[in-house]
């Protein structure tokens, strides 16, 4: 399981929004619940951590800032094993498709 969270300094800067400080939130949401961070805004966790996926999924766009920045936003499932297909999903597509039905 991965999710990828890109901020782009330009729309933080157009609203006036400190990117490191969100980016240190993200991580801080992520650590204290175990999930590794792989790269900057790339979090890696396993099966078990589903429900912290889905909960930053299902949070994040209803903070102040996040929507107003970010700029990519994929989350990935794995199967049961390394052989496993990968799915790969713009969360940021399925949220703005979920709200427009609703």
């Amino acid at each position: 399981m991965l999710m990828e969270i890109y901020l782009s300094e330009e729309k933080a800067k157009k609203n006036n929004i400190d990117i490191n400080a969100c980016y240190q939130k993200i991580n801080h949401y992520f650590l204290d619940r175990g999930v590794k961070i792989k790269a900057p805004g790339v979090y890696q966790g396993i099966k078990s951590d589903f429900g912290t996926f889905v909960t930053a999924q299902m949070q994040l766009p209803d903070t102040n800032w996040f929507l107003k920045i970010v700029d990519q936003w994929y989350i990935s499932y794995f199967g049961d094993n390394p052989d496993s297909p990968e799915f790969r999903e713009d969360a940021l597509k399925s949220y703005y498709e979920v709200e427009a039905m609703v």
